[in-house]
């Protein structure tokens, strides 16, 4: 837009100052007049380069803004990708980027903030009180002002980081280009290229996404849990936990039966790394020495060992035989 401002005035300053030579050139008038002519021309010329001038400084300023605003993004998706490591967002099967957080805060809510009050989260590491916050709040980024690995630059970058995922704010401060993409787009092909661990991890937690929120079944002493072929709706491949997801107290017996027409088993896993499915069998583990054959079953107490194996008081269990069968329990005392 500037660039095309610029070629327009140009253009007419040129025509002006030949209009205005040529006229002199051919004037019958006396050298005295040619002399006068000519200083008014000159003087008409640099009065008009002056604006010529500005438009092209500000030209030059406005595309180093945005150059500056599109490496500062991408700074930022860099340091989140870092240091936002607990449960910051997820990448699902078509590789976005999903559930995006700071600190606990969705990324849509930070941007309906000031500045001044996003500052303070991103410096001081203020954490959401309404969201789970992870058992070491050391891992919480925050400035190294207060104690944290961020320099005062890298507040600024995560800022920009977060703003550009707001097209209002592109739009408020003139941003095209390069400089109006949103961040968080570019994240997974980041995270593939440069740490492909951070990577899965976020595909884990968009996969536990599909648990949705537990079933309250802690007023029963016992719990079953039907293994079924797939489930319309859901996409747990050649069969399902159904329920997937349950709220259950210590002591509480749950039996597995195999409904489905396949083998399975009932194996906890360590975390919450459903892309690699570290197996733990010190929690619960059904075995592969011996399938859950249909119509056969398998129990388990829940234990005060599964209660406190993850930070939030949960253990998902899959099937050997079949990785993309994931579960939840969520775990009360």
């Amino acid at each position: 837009m500037v660039n095309y401002v610029q070629a327009a005035v140009g253009i007419v300053v040129l025509l002006i100052v030949v209009g205005s030579l040529l006229r002199v050139f051919y004037s019958r008038t006396n050298a005295v007049q040619k002399t006068g002519y000519g200083a008014l021309t000159m003087l008409a010329l640099v009065s008009a380069m002056i604006p010529v001038f500005w438009i092209i400084e500000s030209g030059n300023q406005l595309s180093e803004q945005h150059k500056q605003q599109a490496v500062a993004v991408h700074r930022g998706m860099e340091l989140y990708a870092t240091y936002c490591t607990y449960n910051c967002y997820g990448i699902d099967k078509d590789n976005h980027v999903i559930d995006t957080k700071y600190n606990g805060y969705p990324i849509a809510e930070l941007n309906q903030l000031n500045n001044d009050n996003l500052r303070k989260i991103v410096s001081a590491g203020v954490y959401n009180p309404h969201a789970p916050a992870p058992a070491n709040l050391n891992a919480i980024p925050r400035s190294d002002r207060y104690g944290g690995q961020l320099l005062s630059n890298y507040v600024d970058y995560l800022m920009a980081f977060i703003h550009s995922a707001d097209p209002a704010y592109a739009k408020k401060n003139g941003y095209t280009g390069e400089a109006a993409i949103n961040g968080f787009e570019k994240l997974p092909e980041y995270l593939q290229a440069n740490n492909p661990t951070q990577y899965k991890a976020a595909v884990s937690l968009a996969t536990l996404g599909q648990f949705g929120a537990p079933m309250d079944m802690t007023a029963q002493k016992a719990v079953t849990i039907n293994i079924v072929d797939q489930v319309a709706g859901r996409s747990c491949g050649t069969g399902c936990y159904d329920p997937i997801n349950v709220q259950v107290k210590v002591g509480t017996v749950i039996t597995w039966v195999n409904k489905s027409k396949m083998g399975h088993t009932v194996t906890a896993i360590v975390g919450s790394d459903t892309a690699t499915h570290k197996a733990a069998p010190e929690i619960f583990d059904s075995g592969m020495a011996k399938l859950l054959q249909p119509g056969q079953s398998f129990s388990y107490t829940v234990t005060a060992a599964a209660y406190n194996f993850n930070a939030d008081h949960s253990v998902i269990y899959y099937c050997i035989v079949h990785p993309d069968m994931v579960a939840k329990l969520t775990i009360v005392q």
